[in-house]
């Protein structure tokens, strides 16, 4: 007789047309699993007799719950409907801006900056902290290359990356923004089946909602992703009815590194970070009720999004930010291996640091600085996504 072994266990996942109901059984997404799974949990209600026989009477099965996580590898487009899931929202599809959009009927380029003769950038739909892709610019050096906006007025892009400056009128040029995601209000359910391929035995996991999403860069490490879920019921499948989703698809993108992150904090881009933590919460719960034994609704809450930031101490600029409570942005961009423009990246427009604390005197090496992000809806309108933080990938 076979065991399970702690490893030959597939995940796969498929958005819900209706809560708590099975989709098809085609079309579902192998999760690029790390460690973590979800379980099924049952209160217990304990018998309030008074025995005569001065015994116990024994306890009953009250409510179902399912919770769990999973952590993964970031990689190019494999979580982007879990993340679409976290962030409440729906992605916006690729915007591609040439000399017939918005009136832009002709740019120039300064060392920062993509300036139009007339219409309007803002008209356009570029936001601060997109990433767009230049092509076809008369300079080719320009072209092909990830540019990070960083200011938006109607005739100007004010862009982290250093351009080549032409002051000729370009009449015929493409600048793309890939998809983008901010935050909304939808709520999407997921079926979840984890096979245990030994035994062969699913467990099938239903009305899963997407309740926390955590980003933790740490040096010479993988971007890793952690998935908080909260789900209705459970079921159990075997032999031939396992497992229920019919050939999964999954992606072949190499895992992202820190190492290949780069990191824009507080206006400027850095490579002095020790430790980064980013933490979206929203709260997921069920609500026990009575006549049932699971759940009506996995209710999601108002997004909370906690982080800190471990860096080498040089200068006494961010010290001064927290005194002076200073708004702040942040913006992570990794590179895939993959292609030259195959990116994703994750940017915060509103917040200010926390706390402040430095390691000990007398330590090894440089001391470090430590901060916690306050981190909040971007109000300011015109220019900026109303957001706490968005999500950009070149992924379809």
């Amino acid at each position: 007789m076979a065991y399970q072994s702690g490893r030959d266990i597939a995940v796969a996942f498929k958005q819900e047309v209706a809560f708590g109901e099975k989709p098809a059984t085609n079309g579902a997404t192998f999760f690029r699993i790390n460690s973590g799974g979800l379980s099924l949990t049952k209160g217990t209600i304990q018998s309030g007799e008074n025995r005569r026989d001065g015994q116990t009477t024994r306890a009953r099965h009250g409510a179902k719950s399912v919770s769990g996580q999973y952590v993964a590898d970031m990689s190019l487009g494999s979580f982007d409907a879990l993340i679409e899931a976290a962030f409440r929202g729906t992605f916006a599809p690729a915007l591609v801006i040439d000399e017939a959009t918005g009136g832009l009927t002709s740019i120039t380029t300064t060392a920062n900056s993509i300036v139009a003769s007339a219409g309007s950038f803002l008209a356009a739909g570029v936001r601060v902290g997109d990433v767009v892709i230049p092509t076809n610019f008369q300079d080719a050096g320009n072209n092909g290359r990830l540019i990070r906006v960083t200011g938006v007025t109607a005739s100007t892009l004010t862009v982290a990356e250093t351009l080549i400056a032409n002051a000729t009128p370009d009449t015929d040029f493409t600048l793309t923004r890939p998809k983008k995601l901010i935050q909304g209000k939808v709520a999407r359910s997921f079926t979840v089946e984890e096979t245990e391929e030994d035994v062969d035995v699913s467990e099938l996991f239903k009305g899963v909602r997407i309740g926390r999403l955590q980003i933790q860069l740490q040096p010479n490490g993988m971007i890793v992703l952690t998935f908080g879920a909260v789900g209705q019921d459970a079921e159990v499948l075997e032999g031939a009815a396992a497992p229920y989703f019919i050939n999964p698809a999954e992606t072949a993108t190499i895992g992202l590194t820190a190492v290949e992150c780069g990191i824009r904090f507080g206006g400027g881009d850095v490579i002095d970070l020790t430790a980064l933590t980013l933490d979206l919460n929203l709260n997921a719960s069920g609500v026990e009720v009575i006549g049932s034994t699971v759940t009506p609704e996995v209710f999601t809450n108002n997004a909370a999004i906690t982080g800190s930031v471990t860096m080498l101490k040089k200068d006494a600029l961010l010290q001064k930010a927290f005194l002076a409570e200073d708004q702040l942005s942040l913006h992570l961009t990794a590179v895939s291996p993959d292609g030259d423009t195959d990116f994703v990246s994750f940017y915060l427009g509103n917040f200010s640091l926390g706390s402040f604390s430095k390691s000990d005197i007398g330590a090894d090496n440089g001391r470090t600085q430590s901060f916690e992000l306050l981190i909040g809806k971007d109000e300011r309108g015109g220019a900026f996504d109303p957001t706490m933080i968005k999500f950009q990938t070149s992924a379809a």
